[in-house]
């Protein structure tokens, strides 16, 4: 083939590297060590990202107050959004960051590696988040079941951890204001969406289910691992749960928006109950309610029916294709242009 002009063969020289340049460095590395690479850098970014940003906010308020607000030692408004930024960027860099990086790694296409290139039809979310909202009485006796199992001797020093955690939670929680509100939607409900998923489901349930691991195995483990990276013993049960749900949205769409939305709608609940418990307009906490017997059985039984829906619903999806890497030439325009 002769070519137009000289700029053609640099044009190829360049395709070429590229295809080179891009092949991604843990592709051909066994499931095993895959994993390994996903939580050392998940590790190493939860360290990393968190101490960016209190030496960041430092440079403002002091170390010393830096320390002592992440501690807990909270007064005012201000010293919550210095702790809500850090979470923010801390959550962002652990979950979002190491996806994006290892997903790159893995196969160099980001998007569809992590199940974000498939948006599914309007009645799957409908039917996911109104799941999660039916299942929430439910949830709410998981957490009751869960709080009269005793921790093993071995795992005491968690409890301390734990009622610091909900300590602080409930510290950043507390009041009325309107903004406050708004940053707590932000970084409580909105950011740990798109980071928890893309890391425990586009990331690591994605690579199970592209290896063939049977599917049951992968949801209900991927489930477990994000109600242990919680660190909160008294509500693993209904944070398995809820992961194990999350898992088999992404897993019956192959599309990460699905489980994005019931987990933003899951944690966006706890916020907006807080805040009208505070402001006055519910008299009761909802995460201190408990309910009758029989409101846990139709909780249950409606949430079953959702899952039954959403399973007839399922469409087939080959993850072993889906989350593969396209071809350059076709789906990322690096073929040679020879129309001129």
């Amino acid at each position: 083939m002769r070519l137009k002009c000289p700029a053609a063969f640099f044009q190829i020289i360049l395709c070429l590297e590229l295809k080179q340049a891009m092949i991604p460095p843990i592709k051909n590395f066994s499931l095993g060590t895959r994993i390994m690479v996903m939580f050392g850098f998940l590790m190493f970014n939860y360290l990393l990202f968190p101490s960016v940003a209190s030496l960041v906010v430092g440079q403002f308020y002091g170390m010393d107050k830096i320390i002592d607000v992440l501690s807990g030692n909270m007064h005012g408004d201000s010293e919550k959004y210095v702790f809500l930024f850090v979470q923010g960027v801390g959550s962002l860099g652990a979950f979002a960051f190491t996806s994006l990086l290892v997903s790159q790694m893995e196969t160099g296409f980001v998007l569809k590696r992590l199940g974000l290139n498939i948006r599914p039809a309007l009645k799957f979310f409908v039917m996911g988040v109104f799941a999660v909202l039916v299942a929430q009485v439910f949830t709410q006796f998981l957490v009751e079941v869960n709080q009269q199992i005793p921790l093993p001797k071995a795992l005491k020093f968690l409890e301390e951890q734990e009622a610091q955690a909900e300590k602080i939670t409930n510290t950043v929680l507390a009041g009325n204001g309107w903004m406050m509100f708004m940053a707590n939607v932000l970084v409580l409900a909105v950011i740990p969406a798109i980071g928890e998923e893309l890391f425990f489901r586009g990331l690591l349930l994605g690579d199970l289910l592209k290896s063939k691991v049977n599917p049951a195995f992968a949801i209900i483990g991927t489930g477990l691992l994000f109600s242990i990276s919680h660190f909160e013993f008294g509500n693993m049960l209904a944070i398995w749960a809820l992961g194990s749900f999350l898992g088999y949205l992404y897993y019956t769409s192959g599309s990460l928006w699905l489980s994005m939305a019931a987990h933003f709608t899951n944690n966006f609940l706890v916020i907006l109950f807080k805040y009208l418990y505070n402001s006055g307009y519910i008299k009761s906490d909802i995460a201190e309610a408990t309910f009758p017997l029989y409101a846990v059985v139709i909780s249950a039984a409606v949430f079953m029916l959702c899952l039954f829906v959403i399973n007839k619903w399922r469409r087939p999806v080959d993850f072993s294709i889906q989350l593969s890497a396209p071809v350059l030439d076709e789906e990322e325009g690096y073929g040679l242009n020879n129309e001129e």
